[in-house]
């Protein structure tokens, strides 16, 4: 059974390919998509699940597709890092495969425990970039929206860390949740963050509805440009340019994918 995936939608904006290590998330998100995606109750969707012989199944899916020129993330409807990681190491052992394989990969999460692995991340050298997904600035906020996953200043000083080491890094800024939060989280992770990926945040309690969504992206674009810095400015958003222009790269996802060197 292939567990590789490409994904379809808006989920490919993210990344062409894409790998869910378990079912399930324990993060808790207020916002979080993955329980009307896979049909659970967010009650149900908290209980992490292991994938039937998942590791068999994502070396066979390696083996086809050795030497990839394009990336895959871990993962899209999980946190690779969830609690029972912890104990199962089954993302572990997916980076040892993936780097047997030549495998390029992207990981996105939220979660300190992705440290634990800087030295398997390491030897992927250039063919590897670790994604945190910020979004408020301050921990009670954090803690109101995504009450287990790690604290702002974990994931930025995850992000250091990583950047210290040589490794690329990457932030999501999906959901925007309070815009001001979220240009806040860009400032402190700018000396750290190679690539920033902007978007909103959607049909969540018509929250949406009263954002000033032009103005954020705005805000955004001019202090990421002064700062130099990459920058992907996802559809959802690019609907409130209201004729603000947007250019090259800023506007292409393609550019900034993981190929094995």
């Amino acid at each position: 059974m292939s567990v590789i995936y490409t994904p379809k939608g808006k989920a490919r904006e993210y990344s062409p390919y894409a790998c869910n290590i378990y079912m399930g998330c324990n993060h808790g998100c207020k916002y979080c998509y993955g329980p009307g995606i896979s049909r659970k109750t967010k009650e149900q969707f908290l209980i992490i699940e292991l994938r039937r012989n998942f590791l068999h199944n994502f070396e066979l899916d390696c083996k086809k597709i050795y030497n990839l020129q394009s990336q895959v993330l871990f993962c899209f409807m999980t946190d690779p890092y969830n609690s029972l990681e912890n104990e199962m190491e089954l993302t572990r052992e997916s980076l040892k495969i993936a780097l047997r394989y030549k495998i390029p990969i992207s990981i996105l999460t939220k979660s300190n425990l992705v440290l634990r692995d800087i030295d398997i991340i390491k030897q992927f050298k250039s063919n590897i970039s670790i994604g945190m997904t910020l979004t408020c600035d301050n921990e009670k906020d954090s803690k109101e929206w995504e009450p287990e996953a790690a604290t702002p200043g974990q994931r930025i000083e995850v992000l250091k860390k990583f950047h210290d080491a040589g490794v690329k890094t990457w932030a999501s800024f999906e959901p925007v949740i309070l815009p001001e939060q979220s240009l806040s989280m860009m400032v402190k992770a700018i000396n750290y963050v190679d690539l920033f990926k902007v978007g909103k945040i959607n049909n969540y309690e018509g929250l949406d509805k009263k954002i000033d969504w032009n103005d954020f992206l705005i805000k955004s674009v001019e202090y990421l440009r002064s700062k130099n810095k990459d920058f992907y400015i996802k559809h959802d958003l690019r609907q409130f340019t209201k004729g603000y222009k947007l250019y090259g790269n800023e506007l292409n996802m393609d550019e900034f994918i993981n190929k094995w060197e």
